[in-house]
């Protein structure tokens, strides 16, 4: 299933989502995001509370000890959203998770980048071919096998 500008896809039940575009560049977000991963390395270097500190600590246990900033960002943003604070609100919480989240992976060291870039080949290797949109998600799903995660 091939989508290109002013294409739009039928769902087989029933459901329809038209091509949208992105409508930021490409090397605007790619900077943008780069920015902040060099941010979050700095910030992790700047107040000693990086990969350094967790010397002998799985990554598990690394991501269990700063579950509770997550967990706090997220509820920001949910917060922000049913108080209906406002696009710029939501769009700062939302930068705040991911902030936390890269700060996540720095956290783990060399597992952390490993399972970087694991996500990001298994994401490349998506294809129009291979997986599809579940309409009342939004996820992105293989059309084959994980039966579960279409009911």
């Amino acid at each position: 299933m091939s989508t290109h500008k002013n294409e739009s896809i039928d769902f087989s039940d029933g459901t329809h989502r038209a091509f949208a575009p992105n409508t930021v560049g490409r090397q605007q977000f790619v900077d943008a995001i780069t920015r902040m991963a060099g941010e979050v390395w700095d910030f992790h270097d700047r107040f000693e509370v990086g990969s350094g500190q967790f010397d002998r600590q799985s990554p598990t246990e690394i991501v269990a000890s700063r579950t509770n900033i997550l967990d706090e960002e997220v509820a920001e943003l949910a917060r922000a959203v049913s108080e209906r604070e406002g696009d710029r609100a939501v769009a700062d919480e939302t930068a705040d998770i991911l902030f936390v989240a890269m700060g996540h992976v720095e956290s783990m060291g060399a597992p952390g980048i490993d399972g970087l870039q694991r996500v990001t080949d298994k994401s490349a290797a998506k294809t129009n071919v291979t997986h599809a949109i579940r309409p009342d998600t939004g996820k992105v799903l293989p059309k084959k096998g994980k039966p579960h995660k279409w009911q």
